[in-house]
């Protein structure tokens, strides 16, 4: 016999190597700029305004990755808007603009491709 929820089949995601390594890379990011938004606490005691700043957009960057590596539509839409904010701010620095750029640029891509429709679910 058989349970209650195996009568229900949930259709195959295809499996999207290119898409675990963006969730991947945004949770070390996400990771990353949680740590420099607390780092602070640690020497002076106290989070300034940027720091706290830092830390929203480390949970954003990690909230994001789970979702993608989960195929959740909603945050492909985030880590774009993650990636967008990333560019923006760096518009001053020509070279870390250029960088942006062209990583958030590829991402994006690799998010919103036709292929990468039917990872996430609507």
């Amino acid at each position: 016999m058989t349970g209650p929820l195996s009568s229900v089949q949930r259709p195959a995601r295809p499996r999207m190597p290119s898409l675990i390594v963006v969730g991947a890379i945004f949770l070390i990011l996400g990771a990353l700029d949680i740590w420099r938004g607390i780092a602070p606490l640690f020497t002076s005691g106290h989070m300034a305004t940027d720091d706290a700043e830092v830390l929203a957009i480390g949970i954003a960057a990690i909230v994001g990755g789970i979702g993608v590596l989960r195929g959740m539509n909603w945050a492909r839409w985030l880590l774009a808007v993650w990636a967008t904010f990333h560019v923006a701010i760096s518009v001053g620095q020509p070279k870390q603009f250029v960088a942006h750029l062209v990583i958030f640029g590829g991402i994006v891509y690799l998010l919103f491709r036709r292929r990468a429709s039917g990872y996430f679910v609507r």
